[in-house]
């Protein structure tokens, strides 16, 4: 093999572990994506759940996204026992749940 070849591959491979640990720490947290405080619910937002038959959420609380203003973390309960989380985004009609209540971000002191 030409030493030219030996040298750009070892080169590649000292730079692919900074890469990977650089997408590692540069990815946020569920917290800093969404940092609170909590919100009551937009009415925009209401309307994408009724629009989407979503019943889970009779009750629930939300969170505004620090990167896009337009998505919302919402943490929804029917009886105040059980609670599932959506991501809504009221703008595109879009709603991903229900899941898990997300590490970092605990259920409101009070509702």
């Amino acid at each position: 093999m030409p030493t030219g070849f030996v040298s750009r591959l070892l080169i590649v491979f000292a730079f692919v572990p900074l890469a990977c640990s650089a997408d590692a720490r540069s990815k946020p947290s569920p917290a800093e994506i969404y940092p609170g405080p909590w919100l009551e619910i937009p009415q925009e937002v209401r309307e994408v759940l009724t629009l989407r038959k979503i019943s889970a959420c009779n009750q629930a609380v939300g969170r505004q996204s620090s990167r896009s203003p337009r998505e919302y973390l919402l943490y929804c309960t029917r009886d105040e026992s059980r609670w599932t989380s959506w991501v809504v985004q009221p703008s595109v009609h879009k709603v991903d749940g229900p899941g898990t209540l997300l590490d970092g971000i605990p259920l409101p002191n009070t509702y």
